[in-house]
């Protein structure tokens, strides 16, 4: 019997806080998991803690309209007002490609109302492309444009790189002998 089994029992038998405390763990190790986020969501519920259920289940693919998901969601947008606080309240440990297309839907509207409160919070383990950035290509033309006409420079490094070289070998012969 697994730890989603259990926990299942432990909400059965009336145990919400124990099933709580397992699905935590189940999250740590398979921070996505579907099956852990929606018992925790009806473990929270059975501790009349709606708000935390709405944040377990706001990472979840259950529909808005699911009769146990809409109170849920509504009673996490009454406690944490603040899309910032909101954010922080999910029990998210993953980066939102992890969580189903919903969850993901959820994920960049409430990361939109965080940035139009004028805040920065994005999802843990998010990863970014330059383009997705937005490097500004135009920030690398005022870098200095001169470059050596001669070879001269590159000839002296050369130089100077055998030199080293043949000097580390020289030292090495040296201590070979002495030996």
């Amino acid at each position: 019997m697994g730890a989603l089994d259990r926990a299942q029992e432990d909400i059965a038998c009336g145990e919400p806080w124990r099933a709580r405390n397992r699905l935590s763990s189940v999250l740590e190790q398979e921070p996505a998991s579907q099956g852990a986020l929606d018992l925790l969501g009806y473990a929270y519920l059975a501790m009349d803690d709606l708000a935390a259920a709405g944040a377990a289940w706001f990472l979840t693919d259950r529909p808005d309209e699911d009769p146990d998901v809409t109170p849920a969601l509504k009673a996490l947008a009454t406690a944490y007002p603040d899309p910032l606080a909101l954010a922080r309240a999910l029990p998210i440990r993953a980066p939102s490609s992890a969580y189903p297309p919903r969850a993901r839907r959820r994920l960049a509207i409430l990361g939109s109302r965080v940035r139009a409160s004028g805040q920065e919070w994005e999802p843990p383990g998010e990863v970014h492309f330059f383009e997705q950035d937005g490097v500004d290509v135009e920030a690398f033309r005022e870098w200095p444009t001169t470059v050596a006409t001669t070879r001269s420079g590159i000839r002296v490094v050369a130089a100077v790189l055998v030199v080293a070289m043949l000097a580390g070998a020289s030292i090495a012969a040296v201590i070979t002998l002495l030996l």
